[in-house]
């Protein structure tokens, strides 16, 4: 049976290397003892033959293994260096070639040392390379800034320059802003009616850790939990295969180690793209970053309908006031209508007269008392 051309080459790459290595040792061991050799010519050839033999057994028996393993590891790195933007790829070459400069400049000191002054400078080679690269890539954006500022330093007064081009995906209308999706925006659901209005565009950014936390909703022992999962999960279908939403799946983490809610406002910042959410501290925490929010509660706030004093509506009362006297009714839309007086039309409708309206964080409230038209016919009843 014909064997395989990669045992045969690993053989050959084997038995070269043994070869090789048995005549670098014999090398140095004439320069070690050069009055007395410790070998003959003989016992050299046999040497060499022997480390030869073994060398090209070791490349027959592993050498595809470590080929295939080498060849798995390549594409590895290619696929990563693919998806990488442009901008990480060159800060990363230049950091790796700064690195290995100042690695250059040491070698001369650190081969010196005893014992260790062969192989260290290969090590600090790598290292520095490895970040140079690291920090290149991480802090990309600050390099960028810093060169802009000479050049804008001496650049002359003038009309102040347009800003840049938001990002835009394939699929955004042109001049929309891409916008990043919490989980909690994809559970509540509101966000698929507002797509269908027509009153949100761009691309809807899902990053790998949101997707992750609702298929974790999605499998929780908990029948709630794992209902606003299957929920959420049916929403972004409903985005995508219903309303052919453009529905991005990323999974670009700019800081893995820390909670979802901070990734995902940091990466926002890094797309110059704005947070959709109902979660309020989220929401603070991305006001204070700088990073424009959307938050569907407060958008469902403001469209509510508004009530100004003097105006007229009928109310169901449902429930007592915390005041004595006061009934609690609920417009449709679920805000909160407290009548001074109206504990008596309890489980009925009444006609009232707007006094005053709060906006809260918990939302809208109005204020009123009973029409005197409204009162008249009561009592006349």
């Amino acid at each position: 049976m014909r064997a395989e051309p990669g045992p045969w080459l690993g053989a050959a790459v084997g038995a070269a290397a043994g070869f090789y290595t048995a005549l670098a040792w014999l090398g140095a061991l004439s320069r070690a003892y050069p009055v007395s050799p410790a070998l003959n010519g003989q016992e050299a050839a046999a040497l060499a033959l022997a480390l030869a033999l073994v060398g090209g057994w070791l490349g027959w028996r592993f050498g595809p293994g470590w080929a295939s393993l080498a060849a798995s590891g390549l594409r590895t790195v290619r696929q990563r260096l693919f998806r990488l933007p442009a901008l990480d790829v060159l800060s990363g070459a230049v950091g790796v070639v700064l690195g290995l400069v100042v690695a250059f400049l040491l070698s001369p000191a650190i081969s010196r040392i005893p014992w260790v002054g062969a192989y260290l400078p290969i090590a600090v080679s790598l290292g520095l390379a490895w970040l140079g690269g690291a920090l290149f890539a991480a802090r990309r954006e600050e390099w960028m800034r810093l060169l802009d500022a000479p050049r804008s330093a001496v650049e002359p007064a003038g009309p102040p320059a347009p800003e840049p081009p938001v990002p835009e995906f394939a699929g955004a209308a042109p001049g929309a802003r891409p916008k990043v999706l919490d989980t909690s925006a994809i559970i509540d659901g509101r966000i698929a009616d507002l797509y269908r209005t027509g009153f949100l565009e761009g691309d809807f950014i899902v990053p790998t850790a949101v997707l992750d936390e609702l298929r974790h909703i999605a499998d929780s022992p908990d029948p709630t939990r794992r209902q606003r999962g299957r929920h959420g999960l049916q929403v972004l279908g409903t985005l995508q295969k219903e309303l052919g939403a453009p529905v991005v799946f990323t999974d670009r983490d700019p800081a893995p180690s820390k909670e979802v809610d901070n990734r995902i406002v940091l990466l926002a910042q890094e797309m110059g793209a704005q947070v959709v959410t109902t979660d309020y501290n989220l929401n603070k925490v991305a006001e204070l970053l700088g990073v424009a929010v959307l938050n569907v509660n407060e958008l469902a706030g403001v469209l509510r309908p508004r009530y100004l004093p003097g105006d007229e509506f009928a109310v169901r009362i449902v429930a007592d006031g915390k005041q004595a006297g006061q009934g609690v009714g609920y417009l449709e839309d679920g805000t909160m209508v407290v009548v001074e007086g109206g504990r008596r039309f309890l489980n009925g409708d009444v006609d009232i007269e707007v006094t005053s309206s709060y906006q809260t964080a918990q939302g809208r409230m109005i204020f009123g008392r009973p029409r005197s038209a409204h009162l008249e016919r009561v009592g006349q009843a």
